[in-house]
């Protein structure tokens, strides 16, 4: 019998979980580097922006899918809303590094990457949906 996500862990564990990331995320994109070696990996940093918001979109959905008011109505607006708010949060990071944090800066292919972590999250989510609601 496959039991999904919902029924191993409570929506208040996967609110906790979701919350958790989106600090540390927070923290790690707003905490000013110094000293940090150069990493010689080309487009490193658009990657880890990519695997962090696929892992915040598909945390969040984890959430939202794991509640009561699991009607057709969520599972019909729920993604795209979800898509818009995580959007929303990526580039108010990116202006906040370029605004706030001397030793960050604003980049467009950053909220690029972002995008593509996004999309990848969303597919993610749609191909394992059978296992989140």
């Amino acid at each position: 019998m496959r039991q999904g996500i919902k029924s191993l862990l409570g929506p208040k564990l996967l609110l906790g979980i979701a919350i958790a990331y989106t600090l540390l995320v927070t923290a790690a994109l707003l905490t000013p580097i110094t000293g940090a070696p150069k990493i010689e990996i080309p487009f490193a940093d658009k990657m880890v922006h990519l695997i962090i918001n696929a892992g915040l979109f598909v945390v969040w959905a984890s959430y939202v899918f794991s509640g009561k008011t699991n009607t057709k109505t969520t599972k019909t607006y729920a993604l795209p809303l979800l898509f818009v708010c995580t959007l929303l949060y990526g580039i108010l990071i990116e202006v906040i590094q370029g605004s706030f944090i001397p030793t960050r800066g604003a980049d467009f292919f950053d909220v690029v990457a972002n995008v593509c972590g996004l999309i990848l999250g969303f597919f993610a989510v749609k191909l394992t949906k059978k296992f989140i609601y």
